[in-house]
């Protein structure tokens, strides 16, 4: 089952490889307290992995994209 995506703002076409779920934490020394009191930034971000026409992969946050075609059908002749 082949879906294709569209960058929102590109409006290249990709095909939907997969998804993923990213995650981080970063420490730093604070500039008054240095590694007694850190400051720390985490944060999660929703990605997916497409390929183009040539065949190369990679990553695009969600929130980009939208579905084109699922087997070549619209996603409205579907529902």
């Amino acid at each position: 089952m082949a879906v294709v995506v569209e960058h929102a703002e590109t409006k290249e076409r990709y095909i939907l490889l997969g998804t993923g779920f990213g995650a981080y934490k970063a420490t730093r020394p604070s500039l008054f307290f240095g590694n007694l009191l850190p400051s720390e930034e985490t944060g999660q971000t929703t990605m997916v992995a497409v390929c183009n026409r040539q065949g190369q992969i990679g990553w695009v946050h969600s929130s980009e994209l939208t579905v084109a075609e699922i087997d070549g059908k619209v996603p409205t002749e579907l529902l």
